[in-house]
């Protein structure tokens, strides 16, 4: 047996969802999951084409093609309404993940390489290129995006939550096409997948289809769960900066947060416990954190705040922007002092049964791309070696923490206590504008290919420039129309002949409106459209018409 884990969720959704999902902790910051990500959608023994994605985007009626890095996680999913549509990128998908190509020139295009700095001159200055490379480089300009990712590295320092998964700009250059390809050995095997399935189509269909593919792996040892961080016994302050173009404005252009590591999402009544201390401390203008922050005028708006996990760590964060780096002190006192006064101040029936309701509209409502968000929940359980349908459940621990908390009126107090007035393991990080930051980068970043180029003689350096000439030669030829040809084709008798039709049914209403209810699946939830006829509002009132909404 292949030790593949395959789970269907068989349901009435004609869009139905076929994802290929690995475990792909980072072992370090140079990114392998992300360029393997890449990589393994460059063609395929199968389907020897460049790009394939694309190809596919041409010929198909997918409704999401796509494939996602996370934390510790790689995600391949493909989406349709049309059942061969999704057979076909079924096939494609599984091939690219278990038996891409994976050249050198492949990694060369989407990790990095070296080229002449003025292709004119190929003896001259290098420069670093790769699609990946360049892709960070901007994901490590962006401040929202640094925020976001320090505040998991430097709070969970000590597991693979602390390493670059996507890839540091300023490691990528070290990794090697070798580690790469024994990157993809260990964990890409059907032992370590989760093979997550969702819609209509019959559960022997996906069974047909995936039994011939799988038969010829044996089972191989998985790859072993991401390490728990081991717990603080003292809050921890962070420093970081991020670019700005030189001469713009810096002035209240600093990011403030602070985080907890607060609770075990493995536990999912302690998980949802955790989401509705967020919602009563920030879910809205009124709630008292939110308000608080906002009335004292630290910063411009609350940013990255609420309740958010990393695997099976649970953790809270309270983050502002527009702020000044001499004001984390009062920031941090504010903090404290709300949460203080909130641990002390019983919540009233009504906050409570507020933020019950907006974590059960959360839960309930079938927000765009519905089969990826459910499928991601399945994944993220059996990534962690739970029930896969643990995750799916959040009704019902809701349930349960309603009757925990009918049993103890003041749990939420209890728990804004204990998980963060009380709770050492605590980063504060104070994001700052710098103006020279990318100056030095860049300046690193020659002086570290100015040595490159100064071990190589004039020979070595023409090689790099005819490799590199090469590579843009191959990225610009189109892929040969017998590769194409190979990719499976949809043809005009696998689309359905008819659209799907929505049952209407109209009522008229007393004053000559027409109510028009539409029979849809919403899991309860009641969505009330109201159109009204403008016709006759001078056009210098228009602008009014959103204090309305």
């Amino acid at each position: 047996a292949s030790g593949a884990r395959v789970l269907h969720l068989f349901c009435d959704d004609a869009e139905n969802a076929f994802t290929i999902n690995f475990p792909t902790p980072p072992p370090d910051d140079t990114g392998m999951p992300h360029i393997l990500e890449h990589m393994v959608l460059a063609g395929s023994e199968k389907f020897p084409v460049k790009e394939p994605f694309f190809e596919m985007v041409k010929m198909s009626m997918a409704t999401f093609i796509n494939a996602m890095t996370g934390y510790d996680t790689t995600y391949y999913p493909v989406c349709s309404n049309v059942e061969q549509d999704l057979f076909n990128l079924a096939d494609v998908y599984f091939d690219a993940v278990f038996h891409p190509l994976l050249t050198p020139a492949t990694f060369a295009r989407e990790a990095h390489h070296l080229a002449p700095a003025d292709p004119a001159d190929p003896a001259g200055a290098l420069r670093l290129d790769g699609i990946v490379y360049s892709e960070m480089k901007g994901v490590f300009s962006d401040p929202e995006a640094i925020l976001a990712r320090e505040s998991v590295r430097k709070l969970l320092p000590d597991t693979c939550y602390g390493r670059e998964s996507g890839g540091d700009p300023a490691a990528i250059p070290s990794l090697t096409h070798a580690a790469l390809q024994a990157f993809h050995a260990t964990h890409y095997h059907p032992s370590n997948a989760c093979l997550v399935l969702y819609g209509n189509i019959p559960t022997l269909r996906f069974l047909d289809f995936l039994a011939p593919r799988l038969a010829s792996y044996t089972r191989v040892p998985r790859t072993p769960l991401p390490a728990r961080q081991p717990r603080w016994s003292a809050p921890r302050l962070h420093h970081e900066t991020y670019p700005t173009a030189p001469g713009e404005p810096v002035a209240e252009k600093t990011f403030l947060l602070m985080s907890w590591l607060a609770g075990d999402n493995r536990d999912p009544v302690e998980a949802a416990a955790l989401r509705l201390v967020s919602l009563l401390l920030l879910g809205h203008d009124a709630a008292p954190l939110h308000r608080a922050l906002i009335d004292a005028h630290l910063g411009a708006d609350l940013v990255m705040s609420g309740s958010s996990e990393a695997g099976s760590e649970a953790s809270f964060h309270v983050g502002l922007e527009g702020a000044e780096p001499e004001r984390l002190d009062a920031f941090r006192d504010l903090v404290l002092d709300t949460l203080r006064a909130a641990a002390d101040t019983p919540f009233t029936d009504e906050q409570i049964q507020t933020a019950f309701q907006q974590a059960a509209y959360e839960t309930l409502e079938i927000a765009p791309m519905f089969p990826l968000h459910t499928v991601f929940r399945v994944v993220a359980a059996w990534m962690a070696d739970l029930d896969p349908l643990l995750y799916l459940r959040n009704a019902s621990h809701f349930q349960a923490l309603r009757a925990a908390q009918a049993r103890e009126p003041r749990l939420f107090n209890r728990l804004i206590r204990e998980r963060l007035l009380e709770n050492p393991h605590r980063l504060d990080i104070v994001l700052a504008p710098d103006a020279a930051l990318e100056a030095r980068r860049e300046a690193a970043t020659t002086r570290e290919l100015a040595a490159r180029r100064a071990a190589l003689d004039e020979a070595g350096l023409r090689a790099i420039a005819a490799a590199a000439a090469e590579l843009d030669r191959a990225n610009g030829t189109p892929n040969p129309p017998e590769a194409v040809a190979r990719l499976p084709q949809l043809k005009p008798t696998d689309i359905p002949p008819e659209p799907r039709q929505i049952d209407t049914t109209p009522y008229a209403l007393a004053g000559g409106a027409t109510l028009l209810v539409n029979a849809m699946p919403t899991n309860s939830i009641v969505y009330l459209i109201l159109q009204f006829d403008l016709t006759g509002l001078p056009e210098h009132l228009w602008s009014c018409l959103p204090r309305y909404a």
